[in-house]
């Protein structure tokens, strides 16, 4: 169990999948840029337990009708393309929420915000994420922030996103990245 809600982004092969599964992420996120729906079906067959997300990075709402009916995950600058979609997350910095929130009509399906960059005053922050907290479940992009774990989770957030890399080759894989993360946020 882990002490808040964990997105691991940028999934691309089957190790890091399990590793994060195993370690008991809520979310796997797969950018369709990297990965087939094939490959995908074949990864999400040997992992259970995390919801998964297809992270999409272009503009094509068509790219993704191969893939399975998920959660999907987009930048702001996309939102008027995919707004219709359900199990919708946004990605955007800390200094886009005033622009996100102008727009209320095309917000609907929103369920969850990924914030990819804070102010770096933990203050200011934490202001500006309890209003956004009290629209959306909010994740911020661990591999961005300027704080530590402890202070993160002193800040109303629902959680944090890491990301994956790439293997060394199949089968070989160093997890020192998300290792150092995820055991930091082990449950005691």
């Amino acid at each position: 169990m882990l002490k808040t809600k964990v997105k691991a982004g940028n999934i691309t092969n089957l190790s890091d999948a399990r590793y994060c599964a195993g370690m008991g992420v809520d979310w796997l996120g797969f950018p369709v840029s990297d990965i087939d729906p094939k490959t995908l079906a074949e990864i999400t067959g040997w992992v259970s337990g995390p919801q998964f997300v297809l992270e999409v990075t272009t503009q094509n709402p068509n790219q993704i009708q191969s893939y399975p009916d998920t959660w999907v995950q987009i930048p702001l600058t996309l939102l008027n393309a995919f707004y219709h979609r359900n199990q919708l997350i946004v990605s955007l910095s800390l200094n886009q929420w005033t622009e996100l929130n102008a727009n209320p009509g095309i917000t609907t399906n929103i369920s969850m915000l990924v914030i990819s960059s804070l102010s770096g005053t933990l203050e200011l922050d934490r202001k500006i994420l309890t209003e956004i907290a009290g629209h959306y479940d909010v994740l911020i992009d661990f591999d961005s922030c300027p704080y530590s774990i402890d202070q993160l989770l002193t800040l109303p957030i629902s959680g944090i996103t890491v990301s994956g890399n790439q293997e060394i080759r199949p089968g070989l894989k160093d997890y020192e990245a998300l290792a150092s993360v995820l055991e930091l946020l082990e449950a005691d």
